[in-house]
């Protein structure tokens, strides 16, 4: 079953919603209102090539692997 993200149209309640099917008909859950919109799904991805590219592997105290602490921004 698919999850989404819907933000209610009647009292702006955002939320996920496990779902049977891509189509069903759901419900907010503050309001109890059916107008429910389908927000864009959000992802993460990787941008800086991942650990090996960093210009600071050396510097970094985890052994590079991105903990935030060297300033790469790769976390």
């Amino acid at each position: 079953m698919p999850i989404f993200n819907y933000k209610c149209r009647d009292c702006g309640t955002e939320c996920e919603l496990l779902v049977a099917r891509f189509d069903s008909e759901v419900e907010c859950p503050k309001c109890g209102s059916s107008g429910m919109e389908k927000l864009p799904s959000r992802f993460g991805a990787v941008l800086n090539g991942g650990a090996g590219s960093c210009a600071n592997r050396d510097l970094c105290p985890s052994g590079h692997k991105c903990c935030g602490n060297c300033g790469c921004g790769g976390h």
